[in-house]
């Protein structure tokens, strides 16, 4: 071979090997950066998913703080003498959910502070009639206190 032609192959040979020299940079650093991009996403999500989550539970917090107001305030409702099914619809809420909200605001309320039956339901409500039937739906007529005889 003349020597042309060797320096030929030898320039043929050294362009290959710099293209492929390129390529492999280029694969490496295409890889390093989706491994990179990859777990940065990741770690977002896992902080995003963390701040959601004070979030979600901050807002539960204050919703059952909201609620057990709204409960007391059914609870008051009640001690005022009000009837269930009256409660129910002045909550517009069926009267079987006031009596669970009932039930479970007495026994908080009686859990917290011993309370005496009497404490409990107020002597107007003793005034009242509350027949099972009226209270079976929240569109029941209004009860009137009992006469004094």
């Amino acid at each position: 071979m003349n020597r042309s032609a060797a320096r030929k192959a030898a320039e043929v040979a050294a362009l290959r090997r710099a293209r492929l020299a390129e390529h492999e940079a280029a694969v490496t650093e295409a890889v390093a950066l989706y491994f990179d991009r990859s777990s940065r996403a990741e770690q977002t999500r896992v902080e995003a998913q963390v701040r959601a989550d004070k979030i979600l539970a901050d807002a539960d917090r204050g919703a059952r703080i909201l609620q057990g107001q709204a409960d007391e305030a059914v609870l008051r409702l009640r001690r005022l003498g009000e009837p269930v099914a009256e409660i129910a619809a002045m909550v517009a809420q069926p009267v079987a959910m006031v009596r669970s909200v009932l039930t479970a605001a007495e026994r908080r309320s009686s859990a917290a502070t011993p309370v005496t039956s009497a404490e409990t339901v107020p002597e107007t409500a003793d005034r009242y009639q509350v027949p099972d039937a009226a209270e079976q739906t929240a569109g029941a007529a209004v009860v009137e206190p009992q006469q004094a005889g």
